[in-house]
Formats: structure tokens, sequence, C-alpha cells
């Protein structure tokens, strides 16, 4: 045991005196290892960790010093960031194999195999398809037709499947399922191509709809957890990638259509970025959809969606979009630009079969800065061996005298190719067989300086991974999954000054947190960017980037899981591009277990109150961040609070939480707070869906210019079913504006600013406070709060309890 110097502040001592000298800390983690470390009381933050305090010299070093968490008022063991081992036993650096060992997770489809191999390969790996029958519908278009349905949706199952480059393009259907990555390896998207089979049709990689057993028809509103990249579509029906959330489609060209939508399904999507289309784009019946960097040919068109589009960097035809003229030297609040769609092309609506141009799309026709996402590729070198590079793409800045281009880029031809014996793969658990030493691998092979790779699988996490160096890449494939630390500590941590460190393609998943005086109730956060209350400037011309983020807390069997805010941004300059965070709504069935609403779905338990608690979802505390993409949803609070200064955020689509009571409204929690400065919020839209309660909330937005239109750029608000409802869409503070409009099926409304609006909604406000003390103060609400810690079970009617 060491034991803190006793000339240590009187202050330490007395902390010391109340927690043991000295923890045991598991050091070598591969199941039944005991090699163990001894960590002085400074270790755990409770004193300065300096020479001061230790017999001999400190085992960390510096960027990482004792940490305080002042919001989970815990104290982390910061100096065992660098490792819970002695560096003097971690392994020699040495270069990593290229091309590397892959896991049965990784499918490299041979590019020298004929077309009806490869299909046949394909088959044993996509999901199967189920023959639709009168006892599941009634439905006649439906009635033996072959449709997928959601079997996989909480699967364990992890798969990468990757495109040999080759010239003859590839003759075959690719349906991409649950947790299932298909991409090209080419350094360019052309290099690797699908097509039709002569006058035999072909997809190439696709999403349809699913068939829902409640609905007994299609939808797409849970086809998540999927993505295709890298490729060129040359078949003749074009592009199907018919997705909602966490589903993005990136680096490909479509020579015709690109259909984001399938036979009118309902769709809730969702993400395209760096997407050439030389035909039509055609959101058919997506309620909102974020595109990024995309071209859209001469001959093309865009088709709108149903309630809201945001085009950033997006070149279009005259007629499609306000095409981005005369650009050089204005400034940049000037390229952003307010379309309805009365300027766009534009489909039937897909739920009335008339048109609507009253919607909203909103175009940020030059940002300051995009950034791709990093991606793999194989070449063929000399010997005709294959070898594989990571590719980061650089960041595209326009300013100065050489601006970057504008839309897609997808030669790859600037990108920074970083050959794979300096990237570490890692291995996710197999099946029961968990590697609870994985992250000090991926942690050893960070401060040797590699970049990293996961590989497709669930990564079971005893400690955080730590991001030290600058221009570090962390990329999953496959979507390879993060679990939470069962300690609370955060699954990634971005060290304080570390510019230009690329995470993407990654899902985190909450855990069940150990109990016990070092621990945390909640998992802190999955990523934490930066340190809290460290200044970091971060650098604009080397910006950190966050692609492809998808944080879930729920899904699985286990509702004791949690975590306090999902991802947490200290750092300024960093760039968000497609973030995905869920509180879970809907879980996994047990078996044996019956739907708990199965007048709502019946193919998962539904959550309730005091499941799967999560706060909110995204907190950004840096200044100069900027998202491109950001759906939040079901927290407990406030769902993002934006605290940094000259934010931006185009698209932002949000559901508040089903399962809450009064309380959430009478706290004025909202689906945005900017408590900054010089924000830009554009085409963001909050719904509601209570589902228990008749909840009324007082605003969808809080913004401190709420009501400058060149400022909060189309923000509205949804109501989508059941009670309780948002009363206005957006408010700085002290004023609400933007009142409901009802319709038969939907409530939805624009803020459109009017001198008036104060006094017009005087009324709703009045009404408003009056239920909610109503709520408040009523002998119903209270027995249901003294109820719920002895229920079992609660009533299955949303109805029924609504109108308790």
């Amino acid at each position: 045991r060491q034991s803190a110097n006793t000339s240590a502040q009187t202050t330490h001592h007395a902390i010391q005196d109340a927690i043991q000298d000295t923890i045991q800390v598991r050091a070598a983690g591969k199941r039944g290892a005991k090699q163990e470390e001894s960590w002085p009381a400074c270790c755990l933050g409770v004193l300065p960790c300096s020479p001061l305090n230790l017999a001999s010299t400190p085992l960390h070093e510096p960027p990482f010093e004792p940490t305080f968490h002042k919001k989970t008022k815990m104290i982390f063991a910061n100096c065992a960031l660098d490792s819970t081992i002695s560096k003097a036993n971690e392994p020699a650096e040495s270069a990593e194999l290229n091309p590397p060992n892959w896991p049965a997770s990784v499918h490299i489809i041979d590019s020298t195999k004929s077309d009806k191999e490869i299909q046949n390969e394909l088959d044993g790996l996509q999901e199967q398809p189920t023959i639709i029958t009168s006892d599941m519908t009634s439905n006649q278009d439906l009635i033996g037709t072959t449709q997928f349905v959601p079997t996989e949706h909480f699967s364990s199952e992890r798969k990468a499947i990757f495109f040999e480059p080759r010239e003859e393009p590839y003759k075959v259907d690719v349906q991409v399922g649950y947790y299932v990555q298909v991409a090209g390896l080419g350094a360019s998207a052309k290099d690797v191509k699908f097509a039709d089979n002569g006058a035999e049709k072909k997809k190439g990689p696709y999403c349809p709809a699913y068939f829902n057993t409640k609905l007994e028809g299609l939808t797409t509103l849970d086809t998540f957890w999927r993505s295709a990249e890298n490729y060129s579509n040359l078949t003749k029906d074009g592009q199907l990638w018919a997705v909602s959330q966490a589903a993005p489609i990136r680096r490909i060209h479509t020579v015709n259509d690109l259909n984001l939508n399938d036979k009118g399904a309902q769709s809730s999507g969702g993400h395209l970025a760096n997407v050439q289309v030389d035909g039509a784009l055609v959101f058919g019946s997506q309620q909102q959809f974020c595109s990024r960097s995309v071209t859209v040919g001469d001959s093309g068109a865009i088709n709108l969606g149903a309630w809201s589009n945001v085009f950033v960097d997006t070149v279009a035809p005259e007629g499609c979009l306000k095409a981005p003229a005369a650009w050089n030297g204005a400034p940049f609040g000037e390229n952003l630009s307010l379309e309805t769609r009365a300027n766009n092309w534009r489909a039937a609506d897909w739920s009335t079969g008339s048109v609507d141009k009253d919607g909203a799309s909103t175009t940020v026709n030059v940002p300051k800065t995009t950034v791709e996402k990093c991606f793999v590729a194989m070449e063929t070198v000399a010997d005709d061996s294959k070898k594989y590079f990571l590719h980061v793409p650089q960041p595209r800045i326009r300013s100065g005298d050489s601006p970057s281009p504008l839309g897609a880029d997808l030669s790859g031809t600037t990108d920074d190719r970083r050959p794979f014996e300096n990237v570490y793969v890692a291995l996710a658990d197999a099946g029961d067989d968990i590697d609870y030493d994985v992250a000090r691998k991926i942690n050893i092979a960070l401060r040797q300086g590699k970049d990293i790779v996961l590989s497709p699988g669930i990564y079971h996490l005893q400690e955080s991974i730590n991001i030290v160096k600058k221009d570090q890449v962390l990329l999953g494939i496959g979507m390879a999954t993060l679990a939470a630390p069962p300690n609370g500590e955060p699954c990634i941590r971005v060290a304080t000054g570390t510019e230009g460190v690329r995470i993407g393609g990654i899902m985190f998943a909450a855990s069940k947190i150990n109990k016990g005086l070092f621990f945390s109730p909640k998992t802190t956060a999955f990523i934490e960017f930066g340190k809290e209350g460290v200044a970091d400037a971060g650098n604009p011309s080397n910006p950190g980037v966050l692609s492809d983020i998808f944080c879930r807390v729920g899904g699985d069997l286990d509702r004791e899981v949690s975590t306090d805010v999902m991802v947490r941004i200290h750092q300024g300059n960093v760039i968000g591009d497609n973030l995905w965070l869920w509180r879970a709504d809907h879980v996994e069935l047990a078996a044996d277990e019956s739907p708990n609403f199965p007048d709502m779905n019946l193919d998962y338990h539904q959550v309730v109150m005091g499941e799967c608690p999560g706060k909110t979802g995204l907190e950004v505390n840096g200044d100069n961040v900027v998202i491109h993409g950001l759906a939040v949803e079901h927290t407990q609070e406030d769902q993002v609070v934006w605290n940094g200064n000259d934010g931006q955020v185009y698209f932002y689509q949000c559901e508040l939480p089903y399962d809450v009571d009064q309380n959430f409204g009478a706290k004025n929690f909202v689906g945005f707070r900017v408590n900054g400065e010089n924000h830009q919020l554009g085409g963001a839209g909050v719904y509601s869906n209570f589902r228990d309660y008749n909840v009324l909330v007082k605003t969808g937005i809080v913004h401190p210019k709420a009501f400058d239109s060149k400022v909060v750029i189309n923000p509205f608000i949804v109501h989508l079913n059941n009670g309780g409802r948002i009363m206005t869409v957006v408010s700085d503070g002290s004023t609400f504006g933007g009142g409901p409009v009802y319709d038969k099926d939907h409530m939805i409304c624009k803020y459109n600013p009017k001198a008036e609006d104060e006094k017009m909604h005087e009324s709703e406000k009045e009404e408003m406070e009056e239920n909610t003390m109503v709520r408040q103060t009523s002998w119903g609400w209270i027995s249901e709060k003294l109820a719920s810690p002895f229920r079992g079970s609660r009533p299955t009617s949303p109805t029924g309890v609504a109108s308790q």
C-alpha cells in the first residue's frame, strides 16, 4: 500500500480520512486474471495527483488529472486513464498486419467470384423474408407477396459486407438488414458498381419497407441501425433506401433515381451525405430528412417529403433549390435561404393525395466547413497482394482565396491514406466469450499513435477508451457497439487539446451500473469530448468530427440500464454529422412476455416510467460547434442543452418522451434549449406523443433569438398521437409564439413571426397553467405516483391512462 505524503494539505487529510488510503484496481483484465495494482487515494481524484502525494513518481502523466464531475458529484480515477497497468507491462510497439485478420463478422466479397456464387453467399447473410398470408392482413395487394419482417430489431449480431473493387459491376441483390453495413472497398465510389443482369433487374444494396403485424401493412418507421456506403448504382430502377433514423447512405453515385420511400410506407428519416444523384431525389413519405453535400444532376429533380427537408451544401438545377450563385466574398449568413415547396419540385402528399406547398425546406447553400466520414479501402499493389488503407477525408473549408468546392466529392483524391500497418483492428466479444480486457488493448494502441477500427460486434467495456493524440481515428464498421463500462465512466474520452480527432460509425449502448462508493449511479456520458470546465477552443482548420453516432438507452431485455447525458462536447470547433441519441420508447419482449400496449404494437414492450432512465441527449459547452443532422428522442429532461457560443445546427428532429407525467411540463423541459450566444438553428421539429398522461408543455424550443427568422429558421411542432400537447413552437424565455393548428390526424404548426403572437396565445397559456395546477394537485396524479413503485405492469390502453 502506498500512502499519501504527510505533507499534504490539511483539507486533503480530511478527505483522505473519509475513504480508504488505497484501492485495488484490476489491471490485466482477461477473465480470471489476478494481477492487481495498488492505487493511492490521490488517484481517485480525492487528493491532488502530484509527487508530493506519492511515495514514488506518479504512474500517470498529463493531460489527465483527477476530475470531480460537477454534474454527477462523482470522483473518477482519471490518472488511471493512461492505463490500469504499468507501462512496463505493455507489449512493445509493432506494426499491425496488412491485410488484417478480419473476424468472421467481416465478410469480404471476393471480386474474382461469379455473380451467382456471390449471390448465394449473400443470401446466407441476409434476413429471410416471409410470405404474407390472409391471416396476417386483409390488404389484397400484400397477400401472397414476400416481405421482410423486423425479427432482428434487437439482435446482438453485427455484420460488415465489403465488396472488393473490380471493373465489372456486381449484378446482385443485397438487402441491408439490421446492424449491417454494406460498403465498397474502393478509394472512389466508382470502383465498386452494381448493375442489372441484362434484362433481369437487380437492386444492388437496398433497404425496403418492412411488414408490421399491428398495422397489417408496410412501414419503415423502425428501419434503424444499418448503412450503405461507397459505391455506384447503375440499375435502371435506381437506389431504394426506405429508412428512418440511424440508417445513413453515404458516398454513393446513382445514375438514376434515389428513392427514400417504398410504396408510400410511413418513414421517419434520415440522413444522406456525399451523394450524387443523376435522376430524381425522391423523399416521398419521409416525415423529415437531412441532405448534406448532395449533387443532383442537370436533368434531375427533388420531390420533397412531408414536414421538413434540410439541404446543406446541395447543388441542384434551378427550380429544385435556390442555386448557390455568387457566394464568393459574401457573408456566410447570407448563404442560408428559406424555401417553400412552391419553389421546389413536389410529389403528391402521401397521406391525403393532395399537393401541399406550405411545408418549408431549409437550404444552407455554403456551409463554412464540411467533413466526410472516414472509410476503409483496399488496393491491389505491385506484387498483386491486397493492402488495406484507412481513408481520412480532409475538411472542406470554404473561405480564403481557394475555397473548397460544393456538393458531393466521391473521388478520394485528397484523402489522407493511412496504411493498416498503423491501424489496430479491435475484436469484439464472440458470443458468451467476453473480453473484459478489450478497452485496455485499444488504449495501448492509441498511446502508440495508432488509429483504431472496431470490427463488428458488441464491446463490453470495463474502462473508458481514451483518445490522447491529435488526428487519431476511431472508426466502427458493421455497426460496432460499445456497451458502457459498469462503473459509470464514459465509453470514450477525448483528451483536452487533441484536435482533429475523428469518431464515426459507432453505436453506444447503456449498461446497468454497479452500485458502490466510487461508481456513478448512471453512465455519465457515452462520449466526453474534451474535459468539463477546461477551456479548449479546438482548431477550425482541423476540427474534431463525430460521424454516424448512434446512442441508445435501452432496447435489450435489461430495463435498468441508464445514462445521464449521452454526448457531452466541451471542445470547440467540433463538427457533428448525423447523430441519433435515443432513449428507448420500446424494448425487446422477454420470452413468453406479452406486449403491455397491444393496441399500439405487438412486437415490443413499450417503455414506461422508471425504465431505461436518461436525462439529456446532448450537452454542448464548446464554442463554434456545428452539427449537420441531429435527432434526440425521449430523454426525461431537456433533450438538448446548448451552452456554447456561435453554435449551428441544421436539421433537428425530436420526439419528447411518451411515458412522462405533468412534472415534465411543470419543470419547463423542452426539445431544444439554447443558453449560449449567436446560435443558429435551422429546420428544427419537436414532436409530442404523450401516451400515459395529458402532459402540457409550454414550448418546443427555447432560444435567446427565438423570434428572429434569420436565426431560428423554420421551426415547427407536431402532435403525433395521444393526449397533451406542446403549447407553442418557440420561446425566448419570456415570450411564447407559434400556437398549434389542429387537423384530423396531426397537429402541425410552423412559427410565423407576428406582433400579436403573445396576445393571441395568452388564453392558451392561461388554460395550460390551469390544467397544470389541477394535474399537480389532483388525487389521481398523487395516487399514481404513490402506486407506481409497486405496480407490476401499467394499464394497457393509452386512452384509458390518458383519461384518468
